[in-house]
């Protein structure tokens, strides 16, 4: 049998994943909110396995550009791609040093619901000025090793509960001036190695933990509902930042901050 905890996990990790909202801050406020037990390695590694999947399947024509890329980088030394190679692995550099330390020693702090609300409205209100405020129109064709590397310190602030990878990517992305749609596209694609990084991170939990006796039909399950989902969001997302700008996920954050604290103190 499906439980119906799996099943709203998998979907509201889809669905948040690639999005400037925070899913982490999202699968920690159900959870709590409906007093869930936590669901276990084996289902953090399912629905992360399937927005990565998603993510994967989406741009898997730019993916097989950026491979053929990387292995003409190697042999020859040349780019057909402005070397966006080594700058996406620039942007991804700063999280992965940060993030094992992370991983190892505070990785239990990261469930503080006071924090996740200031951080919806904080990280909001800094999503809102970068993006009201930043005039140029950068593409990838502009993008330099120094802002690859601007973007992957702004990238380390994921690390904050309810602060958003994707979030903070784009408002790095947006105060160096670049458009919304590569800000959007290149938070997804730096969201590969890093959810490929915290599934290796994760495996040796999973190899350990002695509840690993689980059913497979509901990690199957998990992984399919998490790979629709994702793959739906990022569609979504992409269509919605050509034709607007990032104000709804802000005003969201802020609501959805404010409630939290509102819930806390009254």
């Amino acid at each position: 049998m499906i439980e119906i905890q799996l099943i709203l996990l998998g979907i509201i990790q889809g669905i948040t994943e690639f999005l400037p909202i925070s899913s982490s801050a999202h699968l920690i406020l159900i959870s709590d909110l409906l007093e869930w037990k936590d669901q276990g390695i084996n289902h953090d590694i399912a629905v992360h396995f399937g927005t990565l999947g998603a993510v994967i399947f989406y741009f898997k024509k730019e993916i097989s550009l950026l491979f053929k890329d990387f292995f003409l980088l190697v042999r020859k030394n040349q780019s057909n791609q402005n070397y966006l190679v080594l700058k996406i692995i620039i942007s991804t550099l700063p999280s992965i040093i940060v993030g094992i330390i992370v991983y190892r020693y505070f990785i239990e702090y990261f469930r503080n619901i006071e924090l996740i609300a200031y951080s919806c409205i904080f990280f909001g209100i800094l999503l809102y000025i970068a993006d009201k405020y930043s005039n140029s129109q950068k593409n990838w064709n502009e993008i330099t090793y120094l802002h690859a590397f601007i973007i992957g310190i702004f990238q380390i602030l994921a690390f904050i509960p309810g602060a958003s990878r994707a979030g903070v990517v784009i408002t790095g992305s947006r105060f160096l001036g670049f458009n919304r749609e590569f800000s959007a596209i290149y938070s997804m694609l730096l969201s590969i190695p890093v959810i490929f990084g915290s599934l290796i991170l994760a495996l040796p939990s999973f190899f350990i933990e002695t509840s690993n006796v689980y059913n497979l039909n509901q990690i199957f399950f998990s992984t399919i509902i998490s790979f629709t989902t994702a793959f739906f969001s990022i569609k979504i997302m992409i269509a919605f930042v050509k034709k607007s700008n990032y104000n709804i996920f802000v005003f969201y954050r802020i609501l959805l901050g404010s409630i939290i604290l509102f819930n806390i103190y009254i």
